[in-house]
């Protein structure tokens, strides 16, 4: 019987454990649906910029900026690595951390700058004491536009410091419930897009000041569409992990169930042999 108890308490326990994975699963399909729709509305402005950017970019091929032009020798990179605060979503946060090592790799002759969007980014490069110039946790919808521009206007000033050469930013897009893309991406400097027609724009005051106006825009834009997507890959990747924990824990708690039928059959059979054998014997 001393078996069948220590089956029943871990039954118990895996029961408990099942109705917090549960919950999470519940509160993090709710902030899925929430972050997905965001990030599918907001979608359209970003295509919106870009095709101006296209458009202005083309009509403009003369004209020369800091943020279109880059520099010939890249000493100074940074990058913006976009984790969760939180855990309990598989390997999301492991994998980026992966890229970024990779990266690292990729550029030990240039000296990285690192700037964390997220807890788990941010604890990874302290420990390691990497180059971490500003970091950023606890964003959420009602703050992550009024971060991000933040961001964006820093990043913006430290290129025109030339206290950075190029600018990267690290994270998951997202692309279904099921699925997120791991994605490294140059943001500044800003490629320059071709085309062939001359559209004869016209820019008042001047095609600088209206580039100067528009480009930090746009970058802010693409910072903001990162770590929102980032966001909602990371709710999915948390409801998919809380879904597999609740489906291991059924499965456990199911063989569990059918052991300790079988520990207290077996034990019920011998207290009925053994009291047959002492009827017998007297």
């Amino acid at each position: 019987m001393a078996s069948s108890k220590k089956i029943k308490t871990r039954i118990k326990s895996i029961q408990s454990t099942h109705q917090i994975t549960k919950a999470m699963e519940i509160v993090s399909t709710t902030k899925f649906r929430r972050y997905s729709l965001l990030a599918k509305e907001s979608q359209a402005f970003s295509d919106s910029i870009q095709k101006i950017l296209t458009n202005i970019s083309m009509g403009v091929k003369a004209e020369r900026h800091p943020l279109f032009d880059g520099r010939e020798r890249i000493r100074k990179i940074g990058i913006i690595v976009v984790t969760s605060d939180r855990g309990l979503c598989g390997s999301f946060n492991s994998s980026t951390l992966k890229e970024l090592e990779k990266f690292r790799k990729e550029h030990e002759d240039q000296h990285i700058y690192l700037i964390p969007v997220g807890k788990k980014g941010r604890d990874y490069c302290e420990k390691r004491a990497y180059n971490i110039i500003r970091d950023y946790i606890g964003i959420d919808k009602d703050n992550m536009l009024e971060i991000t521009e933040e961001i964006s206007h820093f990043i913006v000033e430290r290129y025109h410091q030339e206290k950075l050469d190029e600018v990267y930013i690290l994270y998951n897009k997202f692309v279904s419930a099921l699925r997120s893309d791991l994605t490294m991406e140059k943001i500044i400097p800003i490629t320059r897009v071709e085309g062939e027609e001359n559209r004869g724009y016209l820019f008042e005051p001047s095609a600088e000041e209206v580039l100067s106006a528009l480009l930090p825009r746009y970058i802010g834009v693409r910072v903001y569409q990162a770590v929102l997507n980032n966001t909602a890959s990371e709710h999915s990747s948390r409801k998919n992990a809380m879904k597999n924990a609740n489906e291991n824990a059924e499965d456990m708690i199911r063989q569990l169930d059918l052991k300790y039928n079988r520990e207290r059959q077996a034990a019920i059979t011998q207290e009925i042999t053994e009291i047959v054998g002492g009827a017998e014997a007297l």
